[in-house]
């Protein structure tokens, strides 16, 4: 993979990786306290309740997976722009790796949290089977055309619930034993939806919703196991207070616009996705942030959308510092300002002839201002919207045949982004 991918690579892996990267049954659960003690519960009340913390730390990566489809043209238009040629089918293979990893452990006699070999491959089983029979029932229904056009089977993805899955098996089996080996099965399961992603057989919004049922058919898997077997050796957790984080990923895709100056009804369009890290140390008010991402844009007319023909694909990356509010429990905004610089890596070979011709630096300078609501709904992921405007004082301009539009030096825009905490 070139260069130019890590930042894209990066992007889906977080946007699919999920708050299973410690352990699925890290769900907060500070909004109602535990009825029980761990210790004082049947069995069959653990697996229940470990089956219903699974379900509420998956549920919402299902649900925005499902919003992420709003997205889809945006990130097929980022990868058409920056790798329309990638054609690799690692992602064929790869999904079965977690899985593999945790059969070859337990056939090497290493202990997990079941008590039998049976009763892992019973799991196993179960969580296949149950992850085939959803995504073959919503394939089927929704009927959604893949982004190459071959066939209406796109949503969700099947590779990628399948990676998702078999890394949730292996996670839910030794990940208590061996707090390294989630976030490795997980970040291979990621790779696989990225691959899905640039080989153009799926959307962005069926990888996401992919890795949620992998991860619920994983957690169903094994309360079928625990259930039938009579023992588990899985851990309950609870958490009766929001945990303070000091450090975040995040992985915002925003639709950002730049209005011409003087009269005329073009503008400049630009699409982006990145990758970013905040942190904020120890008895520190504020928290220092920076993202790398990935950009195209276009001269727009009216209300006509940017298509696949994205004339100029930029690389940025920003720095700045912000600060948290906290409205009340889960629910927080975030104020920040950054200083960014954007470097030109690439135009469209061919677009229409009617469509403007874009000038831009190669590399300029700016600053920007943002500020995003927050949701965070488990201990390790959660959701925020943010919305900011971006000044670059760099002289750019549409060309058309007829004249030349300046641009403002002011863009502003909006999006989405999913958040992991670390």
């Amino acid at each position: 993979m070139n260069k130019k991918a890590y930042p894209l690579a990066l992007l889906s892996l977080l946007t699919a990786l999920p708050s299973e990267a410690q352990s699925a049954a890290d769900t907060l659960s500070y909004t109602t306290a535990a009825i029980y003690r761990p210790d004082t519960l049947s069995n069959a009340q653990k697996t229940n309740q470990l089956l219903l913390q699974g379900a509420l730390s998956a549920a919402p990566l299902v649900g925005i997976g499902v919003m992420q489809n709003i997205h889809n043209e945006q990130i097929r238009t980022i990868r058409y722009g920056h790798y329309p040629h990638f054609r690799h089918h690692y992602d064929d293979y790869l999904q079965f790796a977690p899985l593999a990893a945790q059969l070859g452990l337990r056939i090497a006699g290493v202990e997990g949290t079941s008590k039998s070999p049976w009763q892992v491959l019973t799991a196993d089983a179960a969580a296949t089977a149950t992850m085939l029979a959803v995504t073959s029932a919503i394939k089927y229904t929704a009927r959604v055309r893949r982004p190459d056009g071959s066939s209406r089977n796109s949503f969700p993805s099947g590779h990628t619930a399948m990676a998702f899955t078999s890394a949730t098996l292996l996670s839910l089996e030794y990940g208590e034993r061996y707090p390294w080996l989630p976030p490795v099965s997980y970040g291979l399961a990621s790779i696989t939806g990225l691959g899905r992603i640039l080989n153009n057989r799926h959307w962005i919004g069926d990888v996401v919703t992919g890795a949620g049922l992998g991860i619920l058919s994983g957690h169903i898997g094994y309360w079928i196991s625990d259930r039938l077997f009579g023992s588990t050796g899985r851990q309950l957790k609870y958490y009766n207070e929001e945990p303070t984080p000091h450090l975040r990923l995040y992985a915002p895709i925003t639709l950002s616009a730049t209005p011409s100056q003087g009269e005329g009804t073009w503008s400049l369009q630009g699409r982006h996705a990145a990758l970013g890290i905040e942190y904020t140390p120890p008895q520190w008010p504020l928290y220092l942030k920076g993202n790398v991402g990935l950009s195209t844009f276009r001269g727009q007319e009216g209300g006509d959308g940017l298509g696949r023909s994205a004339q100029d694909h930029y690389l940025s990356l920003r720095l700045g510092l912000g600060r948290d509010l906290r409205l009340w429990r889960g629910f927080h905004i975030s104020a920040s300002a950054s200083a960014a610089l954007r470097k030109h890596v690439g135009r469209a070979t061919t677009f229409p002839a009617n469509e403007p011709a874009l000038y831009m630096p190669a590399s300029s300078v700016g600053m920007g201002i943002e500020l995003a609501p927050r949701w965070r709904f488990t201990k390790e992921l959660g959701l925020r919207l943010p919305l900011g405007l971006d000044y670059y004082p760099s002289s750019y301009h549409l060309t058309t045949p007829q004249r030349r539009y300046g641009l403002s030096p002011v863009s502003f825009y909006g999006g989405t982004a999913l958040e992991v905490y670390l």
